[in-house]
C-alpha cells in the first residue's frame, strides 16, 4: 500500500514537473510548514518556469530532490564547478539546505492565489522569519494558527 502511495506520489511530481517544463506555467498548492508564516498549507501559488541564472536572491523558487518538490526562498547564489547553484532555506527553518542543482531547479514562484487575486509573496523581514521559527518548532503553537 504505501509503495502505491509513493508510487502516485512520483508521477504527480513528474507530471507537475513535466506540465512547468512544457507549458511554462503551473498553480502548487502549499503542503508543507516550512515557509510559515509567509506560506500555508493550502496557499495556492503560481509558478513560473525560469532560468536558474535568472532568478535572485530573496526570490521563492520550486525545486525538486528525491521525488519531492521544495518550495524555498534563496539566501544566495553560489558558482562552484560548471553551474550556478542556490543556496535556500524554509522561512521557518534554522538550517539552509543543501545546494540546489540546476538540474533540480524548476521555477520561480510569482504570486500567491487568494480570494482577492494574486498577490506577490512577501519578503522575509527578521520578525517574519523568528514568527516563522516559533511556528515551526512550537507544534501547539502551529496548531493554534493554523485553526
Amino acid at each position: 500500500m504505501e509503495s502505491d502511495i509513493q508510487s502516485r506520489e512520483h508521477h504527480q511530481h513528474s507530471l507537475a514537473a513535466e506540465v512547468l517544463r512544457s507549458a511554462g506555467r503551473l498553480r502548487l498548492a502549499v503542503r508543507g510548514y516550512s515557509m510559515l508564516p509567509t506560506l500555508w498549507p493550502g496557499d495556492v501559488l503560481a509558478i513560473e518556469g525560469e532560468s536558474i541564472d535568472r532568478v535572485q536572491v530573496g526570490d521563492v523558487v520550486l525545486y525538486a530532490r528525491a521525488d519531492r518538490f521544495y518550495i524555498h526562498r534563496i539566501l544566495r547564489k553560489d558558482a562552484k564547478g560548471t553551474g550556478n547553484r542556490l543556496i535556500t532555506r524554509g522561512d521557518s527553518m534554522l538550517e539552509a539546505d543543501d545546494p540546489v542543482l540546476p538540474e533540480e531547479f524548476l521555477g520561480k514562484v510569482i504570486a500567491r492565489e487568494s480570494g482577492a487575486g494574486k498577490v506577490a509573496v512577501p519578503v522575509c523581514s527578521r520578525l517574519r522569519r523568528q514568527i516563522g521559527v516559533m511556528l515551526a518548532h512550537s507544534g501547539r503553537l502551529r496548531s493554534l494558527a493554523l485553526r
